[in-house]
């Protein structure tokens, strides 16, 4: 993390902490999943749980309600008399079939009971039987700017993205269950589309009418829908949550509500502490390419199997100017004992360009050939940053720079880096709030994403939440490496493609943390139908079998990443009135990055034995 002194500016009148412009009450609805309760009778016994005081309500999507284009207007006729009987917006999403297909379309209507806007499902993944609309629309009302999305959507960070930078406020999901349903990753997916967005999102689900139970693919289970209907604020917080049971959740929603900022150059007025980008977005440009044109082909491995580890140590004990401390050289003491293929080190301090560090440097090279191990390590000052991660391979050349983003103006190249068991990329710190980063890497084929970090953030456990949603989008192995501190919830950690922690570093003590890691092991998706279905029963475990039980596939990534529109995303790479409004003073950081030539190592002696 880089430090600056911040600008003067005029404190004396402090303005109050937020702003009560721009509210109003939310409402969203969860249904059963079933025939007794998928359809629109039973859908309007549970809108009377609506309170008066509703201006907006969210329903799920509803493949029971289907009409073509010339019908829509007669189909939609309840909704709309609903809506202008309560004086309340509404969003919904059905099926609308048109051109020899279908349609999954989301609908908002006004609170006159005018069709304000209609949005096609533009992503289609897995068991989306459907055609693909073409436009990700905004829509401008009384209430705010409202951004839509369907279903399998929620997958794909890249429509949140553009939805933001066109101005939404509010972004409405409107969910179906899916063959099988796997939850686990949702939670940390709805905060970071929460955080990325700064937009608060309202989900509509369906429930199950028996008892949750989770999945269990080789017993047949598909798992129960979740239900969960939830309004979240702007930093992922659910506000109003139905739980795993149908009905209505309601919460009053505050568009302008903002924290006191005492960080006048650098706004810090979320609930939560979110770090800005100040970085060009140019650098973002390789999201609006296909992952096939990233993707360079993998170099020939003989090993897959690898063993990462995670070093931890006091702030105190980090390297500065002068010399590494006797806690790093301990724990490359920890590491011949462990024989690592990678350890990573935190973010340092070595911030200054001379003969001193040059030297540092060189011993970890050295020390990287005698473990016989790639050693990474981010803070330390080189190509104009202050803050640059690198790595050096088992030869103890140094390999890999990969500059943190976040605070520097300028446009940087994300990278990856093959090692001889797989590919890397890396991002520092409070690149972690920085949508898209880790997704670009992982596009560029990063099975393993390295974070050397001094923790940019609320807490450690919202941290982790970040963390664990980057590893879900970009279904990488995620390693963070902190330093110690006084929040328990704060550790070094190694997170597996699921988005689930499988090694995390012990509480204010210095150390080691290492899993052993498959990197030809695939996550799975599930699509068709699978050929033994078990048979389905009222009563016990057999109620819960449905019949419609899918494959079990390997290969999520290529799946997902293959469902991308990137000619749907020429907006991320750009800076607009959206992306300053989240930015402080220009050019707070491009006057220090000019005041030291020094701070680059053209000539490095490690430098010279680098392949090209």
């Amino acid at each position: 993390m880089n430090n600056r002194s911040p600008r003067s500016a005029d404190l004396s009148t402090p303005k109050p902490p937020f702003s009560l412009n721009r509210s109003f009450t939310a409402s969203t609805v969860c249904l059963l999943k079933g025939k007794p309760y998928e359809n629109p009778d039973h859908l309007f016994s549970i809108l009377k749980d609506v309170p008066e005081s509703a201006k907006l309500v969210v329903l799920p999507h509803m493949p029971f309600l289907e009409c073509a284009p010339a019908g829509m207007a007669r189909t939609t006729i309840p909704f709309k008399q609903f809506a202008r009987k309560r004086k309340i917006h509404m969003a919904l999403s059905l099926v609308e079939r048109a051109g020899g297909g279908k349609y999954h379309t989301a609908l908002l209507i006004d609170d006159k009971g005018g069709i304000l806007g209609a949005q096609r499902k533009t992503h289609r993944l897995f068991n989306d039987d459907m055609k693909t609309g073409d436009d990700l629309p905004v829509f401008d009302t009384s209430l705010g700017k409202i951004g839509l999305t369907i279903g399998t959507d929620f997958y794909f960070p890249e429509i949140y993205e553009v939805l933001k930078m066109r101005g939404a406020e509010i972004i409405t999901w409107h969910s179906y269950p899916e063959p099988f349903r796997e939850h686990s990753a949702w939670m940390p997916l709805l905060s970071a589309r929460c955080i990325d967005s700064r937009c608060h999102l309202i989900t509509a689900m369906y429930a199950d009418e028996k008892t949750y139970l989770p999945n269990r693919y080789k017993e047949g289970w598909p798992g129960s829908p979740w239900g969960r209907s939830m309004v979240l604020n702007r930093v992922g917080v659910p506000l109003a949550d139905t739980g795993y049971a149908e009905g209505c959740a309601s919460a009053r929603i505050f568009l302008d509500k903002r924290k006191k900022n005492v960080f006048p150059d650098d706004p810090r007025d979320e609930n939560i502490f979110i770090v800005s980008s100040y970085g060009d977005r140019k650098s973002l440009s390789p999201i609006t390419r296909t992952h096939r044109q990233l993707n360079a082909p993998a170099i020939a491995r003989r090993k897959r199997q690898c063993r990462i580890a995670v070093a931890t140590v006091f702030p105190e004990n980090e390297i500065g100017n002068e010399k590494i401390p006797e806690a790093i050289i301990n724990i490359f003491r920890e590491a011949e004992k462990i024989k690592p293929d990678l350890l990573i080190f935190t973010e340092q301090k070595c911030r200054i360009v001379n003969k001193t560090t040059d030297d540092i440097l060189r011993r970890i090279g050295q020390t990287a050939k005698k473990l016989n191990c790639y050693i990474a390590m981010g803070g330390i000052t080189n190509f104009n940053c202050t803050s640059v991660c690198h790595l050096w391979d088992r030869k103890g050349r140094l390999v890999y720079e990969q500059p943190i983003f976040w605070p520097y103006e300028d446009q940087i190249d994300l990278k990856v880096f093959d090692t001889d068991f797989g590919r890397i990329g890396a991002h520092t710190c409070g690149d972690l709030w920085t949508p898209l980063l880790d997704r670009i890497l992982a596009l560029k084929g990063a099975e393993i994403i390295i974070d050397p970090s001094h923790m940019c953030g609320p807490d450690g456990g919202w941290n982790e939440t970040m963390l664990r949603a980057r590893a879900i989008d970009s279904s990488a192995w995620v390693a963070v490496s902190h330093s110690n501190s006084s929040d328990p919830s704060l550790r070094s950690l190694i997170i597996d493609p699921h988005g689930q922690v499988v090694s995390a570093s012990q509480f204010n003590r210095c150390g080691i943390n290492y899993c052993d890691i498959h990197l030809d092991d695939k996550r799975f998706y599930y699509e068709g139908l699978a050929k033994n279905q078990p048979s389905n029963g009222e009563l016990g475990m057999s109620a819960y079998f449905e019949g419609t039980l899918p494959l079990q596939k390997e290969g999520w990534k290529d799946a997902v990443f293959s469902a991308r529109r990137p000619e749907l995303y020429g907006i991320i790479p750009t800076t607009n009135e959206v992306i300053l409004r989240h930015r402080g003073r220009a050019g707070h950081v491009k006057t220090m990055q000019k005041k030291s030539k020094v701070m680059i190592r053209p000539n490095h002696p490690l430098y010279s034995q680098r392949k090209t």
